[in-house]
């Protein structure tokens, strides 16, 4: 994950425990939106394993190198790939000199994967602290372009296509310009 829940509740500020699961599904879809529109995974290629390895769906348990060694820790988020079942994001929530235990669901397999840390750079940390701001204080003016009282008038911003990218205003999404890469076909 791009930042944790504690940390982004942190930064934020968010104190209502109620919206904890909805803050966290939140970070997951704007992970997977970043990586999609840089054509970037943010991978750590000092800190990774291509091995045969076996997929264990009982406790989530990767076994089949010594992960701690190449430099796995709790916590680390991991991109899974070069598998057949089990490719995607994954977040270790325990790690030991012969298997690592990821918090998703995995299914069982055995063979051939490559496991590698997925590390992001600290302003893309801010980048989406920045969206879910915007969030919390736009989401419920979307579909609004003009408030009056009596002399008070505010013009909201305009969301269509020119002017945002997926659903953010342009302007909040150039932090992704950097890390953006070519696409080939």
């Amino acid at each position: 994950m791009i930042i944790t829940l504690d940390k982004a509740k942190k930064l934020i500020p968010v104190d209502d425990i109620s919206k904890d699961l909805e803050l966290e599904e939140k970070l997951k879809a704007l992970e997977i939106m970043i990586r999609n529109l840089t054509n970037n995974k943010f991978l750590d290629n000092k800190i990774r394993s291509y091995k045969v390895l076996n997929f264990q769906a009982e406790g989530n348990v990767i076994s089949g190198d010594n992960f701690l060694k190449l430099g796995f820790r709790q916590g680390d988020s991991i991109d899974i790939d070069e598998c057949l079942l089990n490719k995607g994001i994954f977040t270790i929530s325990q790690v030991t000199d012969t298997y690592i235990k990821v918090n998703e669901a995995i299914l069982e397999e055995q063979g051939s994967a490559l496991v590698t840390k997925i590390a992001y750079p600290y302003d893309l940390i801010q980048g989406i602290i920045k969206l879910i701001q915007y969030d919390l204080k736009m989401a419920h003016k979307i579909g609004v372009k003009q408030e009056s009282i009596s002399r008070y008038s505010v013009t909201y911003y305009d969301v269509n296509s020119t002017e945002s990218i997926e659903g953010y205003p342009a302007v909040l999404m150039k932090f992704l310009n950097k890390y953006k890469k070519l696409r080939w076909s």
